[in-house]
């Protein structure tokens, strides 16, 4: 998470650290659905995303006291996480509706926004090759949401969403690369938790019970590593080049939605997740 941790990051190629965060995102997912069984999603979300900022902020301040919480970007932290806390709200009330390898397939487009952000926002250089990737990701997205067709769901936009959501958060972390990797992590959760947990008071909602609390410890530690590497990775490669491995989160999905709730994706899914997937192989494979 921070000194000691981060020497071993810094001798691992930085693709195969945000790799091992991005599956450790789609391990939460499944436990998320898991929960999602029993509670509602502030009384998940709420109490979670506060555990993780608690465990953030001591870590943060046995390092370096109360000058590792300072920062000269107070207003980008406020912005950054808001804008990621509402629409993760929505992905996880929707995942209560939507099978898991669906939810991850929509969120996994994340890299096609951020290759439109990395041109047009970081000012990064984007080949012809890229925006075919982009196209074909989009066209994959128009297959998972079936337009028009009958079994199309508006919670299917949630995770869609979510993607843009985190794509607008990792790109904020190339604007201020000076900016530690616990910082980030404990600000997004510490928002994150301050407006689930609002929301939570005004809704009339309650805790959940002390066996949802123990599983929820348990995921406090596999979420702060997913953040914590992932924000390394983008940190030090650019966006549209580490976003092709986001893509490893679907197959992750499918077979723990397969092994937790025996769901089969349906054709449409797979489909869609084989063009987004075949998008972000020819992005990864340009020259940088």
């Amino acid at each position: 998470m921070n000194a000691n941790i981060y020497l071993g990051l810094n001798r691992l190629p930085p693709l195969w650290v945000g790799l091992t965060g991005f599956i450790c995102f789609a391990t939460l997912g499944a436990l998320i659905k898991l929960l999602r069984l029993d509670l509602d999603p502030l009384s998940l979300i709420a109490p979670w995303l506060v555990m993780n900022a608690f465990v953030m902020g001591i870590w943060i301040y046995f390092r370096g006291g109360l000058n590792g919480f300072r920062t000269q970007i107070p207003i980008v932290h406020l912005v950054r996480g808001v804008i990621m806390c509402l629409p993760f709200l929505g992905g996880v009330y929707a995942l209560h509706y939507v099978s898991l390898s669906l939810y991850s397939t929509l969120l996994n487009t994340s890299p096609f926004f951020l290759v439109l952000l990395g041109k047009f926002w970081l000012n990064e250089t984007v080949s012809s090759k890229i925006w075919f990737a982009v196209a074909l990701g989009f066209v994959g997205v128009l297959i998972c949401l079936r337009p028009g067709w009958e079994s199309f769901s508006w919670f299917l936009l949630a995770p869609l969403l979510a993607a843009m959501s985190h794509a607008v958060g990792n790109a904020w972390l190339r604007r201020y690369p000076k900016e530690p990797e616990s910082r980030w992590v404990f600000y997004q959760e510490l928002l994150g938790g301050t407006v689930a947990g609002l929301l939570l008071w005004a809704t009339g909602g309650e805790l959940p019970e002390n066996d949802h609390l123990i599983l929820m410890g348990s995921m406090v530690g596999i979420d702060i590593i997913a953040m914590t590497t992932v924000v390394f990775a983008f940190k030090r490669i650019e966006s549209s080049r580490i976003a092709p491995w986001v893509y490893v989160q679907i197959p992750t999905s499918a077979l723990a939605g397969w092994l937790l709730f025996e769901e089969i994706p349906e054709w449409t899914t797979a489909l869609g997740a084989c063009l987004i997937v075949f998008g972000g192989w020819i992005a990864l494979a340009r020259k940088v």
